[in-house]
């Protein structure tokens, strides 16, 4: 019962196995988890820094904590889930228990990996017997190969926990089983991104009126809420853990909705985190999934197009909408049937681009729940598009035996698959080439650290590019020093006076045993990102430094060059990519040279191969990632 059909005169592909897609997806992802670098300090700060308080218990009765607090998590504000923390919390403190904390990091990636590639495993395969086997196999291309895909599959964050179960959910909508689909829709939004729940609207428009629709509306409407009723159970649990953290009846998700929308009418909101032109999604996903972008964006009017003039294309499987005015009459021609519930599953990502665009703070990761329905989107159009092709060569030869054995069609469709793969995995070797500094130099602490000397490591102008914890052994601390940077600075968690009592909730913290750390009371704290004194500590109380040396002639205010200033020797260094610096080398060159400079930047090529390309990296700048060690310490 597929909405789209091959020309029944030309071959028919084949299909491979939910299994075979899993593990496909599983090994790709695999090396994503152990290569691909954290692509925001919101996903260190606000996911992995709480998830070490959990998953390093016997931390708490350290000093300081081993852990840093975002103002998200004051008990005053809880706008952030600890339930979806807890979701990740066993197996990191397992690994962590047996093995060195890095190993902790990883597996919870690869646990990730595993999730995301079921997900897409699912939706793969619903759209292999729900929409069309080619369709099909195109989608698990580009979710295999796709840049952006490698890092949101891989990332702690709540929107890429909202894009797995945006597959699921999608997954179960394309075989019309919407309790599945609900519930799914539900979780990702309760459990990850409230606002997730807008690539919901086309489902509940396809469950009202497409699906049975000799059924009454009351009955579908009463299908439907019951479904979203039993799907609302999911809060209890959510709500009881947000709330044992924070010590009040608390559910994350509507304090998350309320900060955002009402925040703006006391002047405040994620305005004051930065501001982007209405290009910047655009541009993004054109980095992240090149190919996939234009694909995607011309699915719907390629769909229109072959339901005008192709219609043979469309199955009559599917009833449409009824014929108004004539209540029990049904459309079942393929135009007004299979097209019309294509579209419905077509409309998710421009009503996402819409909504998003339309907000003046954007990030790259608010685009991860619509990837894989990028990629869906981008496999119609180039379905269309063979389609097309297809017809036009049977039009012109009138021969189907000579359709059958052309190149043509298999070109057509191996081109844009190719360049996907190529672009994708040529993004990702690049993020990792020139990007992966910081892990690497942080992990470095275990060799140039003694287990029984403490030493206190300081962050100044790199406290956005900390992995995390994880990557620090137990027996350095972590601090900041002043820099250019005005804004609000995490803190530790500390073991305190809790913000909130609540005798029903302390009588079951036993179930919680965080709570001194999670519900106390933090009063350096605000919402408006204005900078805390309280975060920094004097220099001279650092044993260990964390510096970027630019390639850029004159030093920031508050930013010196340490390892310049004679008072501190390089333990490690590893080269890093100055994309400003790199970026302004080029601003006054021709347009070639810029051109070369920008994909010197976004690419990555062989030796042998960039060689070939005159002024290939003549334009990058890169500077130093050091680890530094005070002379006069014996750390």
């Amino acid at each position: 019962m597929s909405l789209l059909r091959d020309h029944p005169r030309l071959a028919q592909p084949s299909v491979s196995s939910w299994q075979a897609a899993f593990v496909m997806l599983f090994a790709v992802r695999c090396i994503a988890a152990l290569w691909t670098v954290i692509m925001d300090c919101d996903e260190v700060y606000n996911y992995w820094e709480p998830l070490h308080l959990l998953a390093t218990p016997h931390a708490l009765t350290q000093h300081p904590i081993p852990a840093f607090e975002t103002w998200e998590y004051a008990p005053q504000f809880a706008i952030r889930s600890w339930a979806y923390i807890a979701l990740h919390a066993l197996p990191a403190a397992l690994v962590s228990h047996v093995a060195a904390q890095p190993y902790a990091f990883y597996s919870v990636r690869i646990l990730l990996a595993a999730v995301s590639a079921v997900g897409d495993a699912m939706l793969f395969r619903s759209v292999a017997t729900r929409v069309n086997a080619r369709v099909a196999r195109y989608m698990l291309t580009f979710l295999t190969v796709s840049a952006g895909m490698h890092s949101a599959s891989v990332a702690l964050l709540p929107s890429s926990f909202a894009m797995y179960t945006t597959s699921v959910a999608t997954a179960f909508a394309m075989q019309q089983r919407e309790f599945g689909a609900t519930c799914a829709f539900a979780f990702g939004a309760l459990l990850g991104w409230p606002y997730a729940l807008v690539v919901a609207i086309p489902f509940v428009v396809e469950t009202l009126f497409f699906c049975d629709p000799r059924a009454k509306f009351f009955r579908r409407f009463s299908r439907l809420a019951f479904a979203g009723v039993l799907s609302g159970v999911l809060c209890l649990p959510i709500a009881f853990i947000d709330s044992l953290a924070y010590g009040t009846p608390t559910l994350a998700a509507l304090n998350t909705v309320q900060y955002n929308v009402l925040s703006k009418a006391r002047g405040i909101g994620p305005e004051l985190y930065g501001t982007e032109p209405a290009s910047y999604y655009i541009v993004n996903l054109l980095l992240n999934m090149n190919v996939v972008l234009p694909l995607a964006l011309a699915s719907l009017p390629l769909t229109f197009l072959t339901a005008a003039f192709a219609p043979a294309r469309f199955t009559g499987d599917f009833p449409g909408l009824r014929t108004p005015g004539k209540p029990g009459k049904v459309h079942t021609t393929p135009a007004f049937g299979a097209a019309r519930l294509l579209v419905l599953r077509l409309l998710p990502i421009y009503i996402w681009l819409g909504v998003l665009t339309a907000q003046a703070h954007k990030e790259e990761r608010f685009m991860y729940v619509i990837y894989p329905l990028l990629c869906f989107n981008a496999a119609v159009a180039l379905y269309f598009l063979r389609s097309w092709l297809e017809a036009g060569y049977l039009h012109l030869t009138r021969s189907p035996y000579r359709a059958s054995r052309t190149l043509l069609f298999p070109a057509c469709t191996l081109i844009p698959l190719l360049a996907a793969a190529l672009l994708g995995f040529s993004r990702s070797a690049s993020l990792v080439a020139h990007y992966r500094a910081p892990m690497v130099v942080t992990q470095a602490l275990a060799k140039h650290t003694h287990a029984h000397t403490p030493a206190t490591l300081c962050l100044g102008k790199e406290w956005h590019r900390f992995p995390s914890h994880f990557f620090v052994p137990p027996h350095v601390q972590v601090q900041f020093i002043p820099s250019a940077f005005r804004g609000i600075l995490p803190l530790h968690f500390a073991v305190e006076t809790p913000h909130f009592q609540n005798a029903q909730l302390d009588a079951a913290s036993a179930f919680w045993p965080f709570s001194n750390a999670t519900r106390s009371a933090v009063t350096s704290v605000n919402e408006r990102n204005m900078e805390e004194e309280d975060r920094y500590v004097p220099l001279d109380m650092c044993d260990l430094l964390i510096d970027f040396d630019t390639s850029r002639l004159a030093a920031a205010p508050r930013e010196p060059t340490y390892s310049a200033t004679g008072a501190w020797e390089k333990l490690v260094c590893r080269p890093f990519l100055d994309a400003d610096a790199s970026r302004d080398a080029a601003q006054d060159a021709s347009l070639r040279v810029r051109l070369v400079a920008t994909a010197a930047r976004t690419l990555w090529l062989p030796a042998w191969l960039f060689a070939q390309i005159p002024g290939w990296e003549e334009p990058l700048r890169y500077g130093q990632y050091c680890l530094l060690k005070r002379y006069d310490t014996a750390a």
